[in-house]
C-alpha cells in the first residue's frame, strides 16, 4: 500500500499539473447533488404511477367529458346544405314557376321581343336571324332544374332565381329547339346528338305521313308539312360550338357567385361552430372545477366562508390555466366544419356524419399534439403507441355516442312531454338521449381507457426502475471519482509541503555557510569540521523528512 502511494506520488511529482483539483472536486460535488435530486424526483414519480386514486377518476372524467363533447357536437352538427333544405322546403315545380315569373326574367323577355321586332335578334344556338313572325324563347342555358339541385348553391345560400335569371344565363333561341333541349344542359344535349337527330327525323317522317293520311285539304296538308319540316330544321340547326360557348359564358359568373358565397358561408359557419364549441367546453370545464372545489370544501373539517371563497378562487384559477384545451376544442370544431362542408353533398346525406368528422379531427389533433410534444420525445415507443391508442379510443367512443344518442332520442320522443323544445339544444328527448348515450359510452370507454392506463403504468414503472438504477450507478461512479480526486489532492499537497521544507533547508544551509566563511576566512580545518557537521545535520534533516512523510 505504501509502495503504491509512493509510486503514485512520484508520478504526480513528475508531471506538470495544469488543472485545479479543487475546482474538479467542486464540480463533482455539484453533479452528485443534482443526481441525488433527480433520484428523489424519480422515486416520487414512481409512487404516482398507477395510483389507484388516479385510475378511479377515469370513469367520472370520461362520462363528464363525453356529455360536454356530445352537446358541443350536436349543436354544430347541421351542415349548410341541411340547413338550407330545412329553411326552403319548396319543391322544384314551385321554384320553376317562380323563376319564370321573376321580374328579371320578364324584363329580359321584353327586351328580347323588342330586339326581334327591330330585326336584330339572332338565335344564340343556331346563329340564324330570328324573324319577326317566328316564335322565340328566352332559354336558361344552365337549367333551372340543375341550379335547383346544385348542392354548392345551397351552401352559398343563393336563391335559384338569382342565378337562373342572370343576364349571361338567358339566351334567345327558336321555340322548337328550346323545347327539344328541355331540362338538359347544353353539354348533355349535344352528347348524343347523332342518335337524337335520327330519332327527330323519324318522328317528323311519321308526323308527315299522318298528315298525308288525314282528311285535310291538299293546301292544309302542304302547310302543316312545311311547319313540321321547319320545326325539324330548327332543331337540327343547333351548332355545337355556339351551344358550348353559351354554356361556358353562362357558367362562369354562376360558378363565381356560388364559389364566393359558399366560401363566405362556410367561413361564417366554421367561426360560429368554433365559438359554440368553445362556449360549451368552457362552461363544462368551469362547472367541473367549481364542483371539484365544492367537494374539497365539504371534505374540510373546519369550514368557513373565507375557506369557501379560497376554494372557488382556486377553481376559477385552474379553469383559466386550462384555457388552452378550450381553444383547442374551438380549433378542432373550426377545422372539422370546414372539412365536413368541403364534402358537404356527401355529408348531408347522413345526419350525424358532420359530427363524426369533427370528432375524428379532434382525435387527430390530440394525437399529433401528443407526438410532437417535447416532453414525450424520450418516452418508450410502446407508451407512445398506447397513448395514441387512448386518443383513438376516446374518438371511437365519441363517435358511438353520437349514434347511440340518436337511438335514445327516437325512443324518448314516444314519451309524452319529451318533445318540449330547449333553446339551442333541441328537444328534451335530445338532451336526455345525449346524457344516456354519454353515460353508456363513457362507462365503456372508461373501462377500455383504464386497461390502456394499466399497460402504460406498467411500462412507465419499468422505465422508471431502469432510470433509478441508472441514476444510482451514476451516483456511485461520481462518488468514486470524487474519492479519487480527493486522495490525489492530498498527495499533491503533501509533496508540495515536502518540497517547500527541502527548499527552506537548502536555503538555510547556504546562508549558514556564507556566514561561517565571513567569520573565519581561510580556516580550512574549521571548514572541514563545518562540512562534517553539515553532513551530520543533513542526515538528521533527512530522517526528519522521512518521519514527516510517514506522519502525513
Amino acid at each position: 500500500m505504501a509502495h503504491n502511494k509512493a509510486k503514485q506520488n512520484l508520478e504526480i511529482n513528475n508531471i506538470e499539473v495544469d488543472f485545479d483539483l479543487e475546482e474538479i472536486e467542486g464540480s463533482l460535488s455539484k453533479q452528485l447533488e443534482d443526481s441525488f435530486s433527480d433520484l428523489a424526483f424519480l422515486e416520487r414519480e414512481r409512487e404516482m404511477i398507477a395510483n389507484p386514486d388516479s385510475l378511479g377518476k377515469v370513469v367520472a372524467e370520461e362520462v363528464w367529458k363525453q356529455f360536454g363533447n356530445q352537446i358541443g357536437l350536436d349543436i354544430t352538427n347541421e351542415t349548410l346544405i341541411q340547413r338550407y333544405d330545412r329553411e326552403h322546403p319548396e319543391q322544384y315545380q314551385d321554384i320553376s314557376r317562380s323563376i319564370m315569373n321573376d321580374k328579371r326574367y320578364k324584363e329580359e323577355t321584353e327586351a328580347m321581343k323588342k330586339q326581334q321586332q327591330s330585326g336584330k335578334l339572332k338565335d344564340a344556338y343556331t346563329g340564324k336571324d330570328l324573324r319577326r313572325n317566328e316564335k322565340a324563347n328566352l332559354d336558361h342555358v344552365v337549367t333551372r332544374k340543375e341550379l335547383f339541385e346544385n348542392e354548392r348553391r345551397k351552401q352559398a345560400n343563393i336563391d335559384v332565381a338569382e342565378l337562373a335569371n342572370k343576364k349571361e344565363n338567358l339566351k334567345p333561341t327558336n321555340e322548337s329547339l328550346n323545347k327539344s333541349k328541355g331540362a338538359k344542359s347544353n353539354k348533355d344535349y349535344l352528347t348524343k346528338r347523332e342518335i337524337r337527330e335520327k330519332t327527330l327525323i323519324e318522328q317528323n317522317k311519321i308526323a308527315n305521313e299522318k298528315v298525308d293520311h288525314s282528311n285535310m285539304s291538299a293546301a292544309d296538308k302542304r302547310l302543316q308539312k312545311e311547319i313540321n319540316n321547319k320545326r325539324l330544321n330548327d332543331k337540327l340547326s343547333a351548332k355545337d360550338d355556339l351551344m358550348l360557348r353559351a354554356d361556358k359564358e353562362a357558367r362562369k359568373p354562376i360558378n363565381r357567385d356560388i364559389r364566393v358565397g359558399a366560401t363566405k358561408e362556410i367561413g361564417k359557419k366554421a367561426g360560429k361552430d368554433a365559438l359554440k364549441t368553445m362556449a360549451i367546453s368552457a362552461l363544462f370545464r368551469l362547472l367541473k372545477e367549481i364542483m371539484n372545489g365544492l367537494i374539497r370544501f365539504l371534505k374540510e373539517k373546519s369550514k368557513s366562508f373565507n375557506r369557501f371563497l379560497a376554494e372557488m378562487k382556486q377553481s376559477i384559477s385552474r379553469f383559466f390555466t386550462n384555457m388552452q384545451s378550450v381553444l383547442q376544442a374551438g380549433a378542432s370544431a373550426l377545422i372539422g366544419t370546414v372539412i365536413s362542408e368541403i364534402f358537404g353533398p356527401i355529408v348531408s346525406v347522413f345526419k350525424k356524419l358532420a359530427s363524426l368528422i369533427k370528432q375524428g379531427v379532434h382525435s387527430i389533433i390530440d394525437a399529433v399534439k401528443y407526438l410532437t410534444d417535447k416532453k414525450n420525445k424520450d418516452k418508450p415507443f410502446s407508451v407512445k403507441v398506447a397513448q395514441v391508442g387512448k386518443i383513438i379510443t376516446a374518438g371511437l367512443v365519441g363517435g358511438s355516442a353520437l349514434f347511440l344518442g340518436e337511438v335514445f332520442e327516437k325512443v324518448l320522443l314516444a314519451v309524452p312531454g319529451m318533445q318540449t323544445p330547449i333553446p339551442l339544444m333541441g328537444t328534451l328527448a335530445n338532451m336526455i338521449g345525449l346524457f344516456l348515450a354519454s353515460l353508456v359510452s363513457g362507462l365503456i370507454g372508461a373501462i377500455v381507457l383504464n386497461m390502456i392506463d394499466k399497460f402504460i403504468s406498467k411500462k412507465l414503472e419499468e422505465e422508471n426502475d431502469h432510470e433509478v438504477i441508472s441514476k444510482k450507478n451514476k451516483i456511485i461512479n461520481l462518488q468514486d471519482k470524487q474519492l479519487f480526486v480527493a486522495e490525489n489532492r492530498v498527495s499533491v499537497s503533501r509533496i508540495n509541503v515536502i518540497n517547500e521544507i527541502s527548499a527552506n533547508h537548502k536555503m538555510a544551509k547556504e546562508v549558514m555557510q556564507r556566514s561561517l566563511e565571513n567569520i573565519m576566512p581561510g580556516a580550512e580545518s574549521t571548514q572541514t569540521n563545518q562540512t562534517n557537521m553539515t553532513s551530520e545535520n543533513q542526515s538528521d534533516l533527512a530522517k526528519m523528512q522521512q518521519d514527516l512523510a510517514e506522519l502525513l
